[in-house]
């Protein structure tokens, strides 16, 4: 299998232009830790954009970038290589003579032109860098910055916007302002192209913080690009001639993968947009649509509130063909929306399941299946036989873990050998720690294991009664957690988002008939939106820490809550019951 795997990932290799071609595909090192074509030599940024002026595409579109003005504004190939350049001989000026091959960059952006420049300029100089949410806390910041320790700090931020208070003398770190960097102000010297080992850090990328404090995960450079540019193709159909619309922050993994490196390194042209509420406009969306966008990936989050918005409505586009959801599990009630939306209601949602650690898709539909083959909610197959899950049965759910490596693989996590070993399991395989089940080979994801619901004897993801709770008309989000009780041992508790305050018997009914009276709520709690993460994740940690401590002044991690002032409502709500 080893032969195999590595012959199959070999000849995937050559999708990217390498300086010096491997030989070599996977070895497993100690501990676990993967290296990826390790004889191999590449730069990200050739890859991305020289490859493509240099075959004659200076004047294409390679990015369109919206603010929140929702003003567009387009680059083509050339202009993007004349602000990297530009970029680059800053970051060579300040560095000097000193070697930048260990040095380090964090960028604090939305996804914007300021974001891609700086992450497009890092990779071509072989920097290894950290993009963390624009709107992050001081201290969410801070604990970042002693992690990954840059030795640069650029903020898309002016120095008026920035913190009054922030001494980072101790970690010996530079900050930068936009205006400071002037990317945009004419330099003659050209930086030259230089070549890295396959295997050295590209990126840290730090996950949202969802399931508790937020760890810092490192990818490595030529699996990283092949993987991305791989699932790109085999899943979304992406080619040159597509136009891609993300609707990813630059801080979440969907941000590099699918709305920078991976359409990039095809030729693509991707629009940023610095917020994916801006969608919720309709005109606007129409608007957006009009500029031939051809695969259309949106967080499930957002597609529900765009579901709540535009219940009886749709979209007609010649151009538009596949399209995307990401963050959250796709139910089917939802998925069928989405599609009959944009008037592609014979094909399957690319309905993507992949971590920050796997850097890309394990598993999803693929642009060719069609929705009676691939239903709605389910995530497909695995992207390729030679990623091999463990066995998963019919109706019984087990956790989802991945047998061999793939070249999007994290090569390490910055938080330490205790954290990095939690990833994998006695027999060698790499956790996803969700649970999942198979039927007539589609594979349905049911959720974190904490978020399972084991009661009464029964045990059922908290993702299948929100499915079928999502089915009611009006009902636009849910969350189901479990909360320990004295008297009845486990009970559940249900958060709604719905214009409406008396569906207590609605969903009563409709659980019982689908599930029975053990999977009834003890407690509906009815909000006016549910606590997410910039990645579109719905923080259940937070939720189940709120009903157990309504009082408590801090509940871990939430510095990447994209609505904080929900939390008092739902203190509110829960005080009051």
């Amino acid at each position: 299998m080893n032969f195999e795997l590595n012959k199959f990932w070999l000849e995937q290799a050559k999708i990217i232009n390498w300086n010096k071609k491997p030989k070599i595909g996977f070895v497993k090192k100690k501990d676990h830790h993967p290296e990826w074509y390790s004889d191999g030599k590449v730069n990200i940024y050739e890859n991305c954009i020289l490859k493509h002026i240099n075959n004659g595409l200076s004047n294409k579109i390679a990015l369109r970038t919206c603010n929140l003005k929702k003003e567009i504004k387009k680059y083509t190939y050339s202009e993007i290589d004349f602000l990297v350049n530009n970029f680059c001989s800053f970051i060579l000026k300040y560095f000097k003579k000193e070697k930048i091959y260990n040095k380090r960059i964090m960028i604090h952006s939305s996804a914007s032109i300021f974001s891609a420049v700086s992450m497009l300029g890092c990779a071509k100089l072989g920097i290894h860098f950290s993009v963390i949410f624009e709107d992050l806390e001081l201290n969410a910041i801070k604990k970042r910055i002693e992690l990954f320790k840059p030795d640069i700090f650029i903020s898309k931020w002016s120095k008026e916007n920035f913190f009054k208070k922030f001494s980072l003398k101790k970690n010996k770190t530079e900050i930068f302002f936009s205006e400071d960097i002037n990317i945009f102000k004419k330099r003659k010297k050209k930086n030259k192209i230089q070549y890295f080992k396959s295997t050295k850090s590209l990126f840290t990328l730090f996950t949202s913080g969802s399931t508790g404090s937020p760890k810092g995960i490192i990818h490595s450079s030529g699996g990283y690009l092949v993987y991305s540019k791989y699932t790109c193709i085999k899943q979304f159909g992406m080619n040159s001639n597509s136009v891609v619309l993300t609707a990813s922050d630059a801080g979440w993994i969907n941000g590099h993968t699918y709305a920078l490196f991976g359409p990039l390194s095809l030729g693509a042209s991707s629009i940023l947009l610095e917020s994916p509420m801006l969608l919720l406009d309709l005109s606007f969306l129409k608007k957006i649509i009009k500029y031939k966008i051809s695969i259309l990936y949106l967080p499930v989050t957002l597609i529900r509130l765009l579901k709540a918005i535009n219940r009886d409505k749709n979209i007609k586009s010649k151009s538009l063909v596949t399209l995307g959801s990401m963050g959250e599990p796709l139910a089917p009630a939802i998925g069928k929306w989405f599609a009959n939306f944009f008037n592609l209601k014979k094909k399957s949602i690319i309905n993507t399941y992949f971590q920050t650690e796997t850097s890309g898709i394990i598993s999803s539909p693929k642009f060719t299946d069609k929705i009676k083959d691939v239903p709605h909610g389910s995530v497909g197959s695995p992207v390729s036989k030679f990623l091999n899950l463990t066995s998963l049965k019919k109706k019984k759910k087990q956790e989802i873990k991945i047998i061999n490596s793939w070249p999007g693989c994290m090569k390490n996590v910055i938080n330490g050998k205790i954290e990095w070993k939690k990833y994998w399991s006695k027999e060698g395989y790499f956790r996803m720690f969700d649970l999942a089940s198979i039927e007539k080979s589609n594979i349905y994801i049911h959720g974190r294991i904490d978020d399972v619901i084991n009661i009464r004897g029964h045990r059922i993801g908290s993702e299948e009664i929100e499915s079928i709770i999502l089915e009611i008309k009006d009902i636009f989000e849910c969350s189901v957690i479990l909360i320990n009780d004295d008297l009845e041992g486990s009970v559940i508790h249900l958060f709604i988002v719905s214009k409406k305050q008396n569906l207590d018997k609605n969903i009563e009914d409709k659980i019982y008939s689908n599930f029975g009276s053990f999977a009834l709520p003890k407690k509906i709690y009815y909000l006016s939106q549910l606590p997410k993460t910039r990645s579109g994740k719905i923080l259940r940690r937070l939720l189940r820490e709120m009903v157990n401590s309504p009082e408590s002044v801090t509940y871990g991690d939430t510095s990447t809550m994209i609505n904080p002032s929900i939390i008092n409502e739902i203190k509110g709500k829960i005080l009051n019951d």
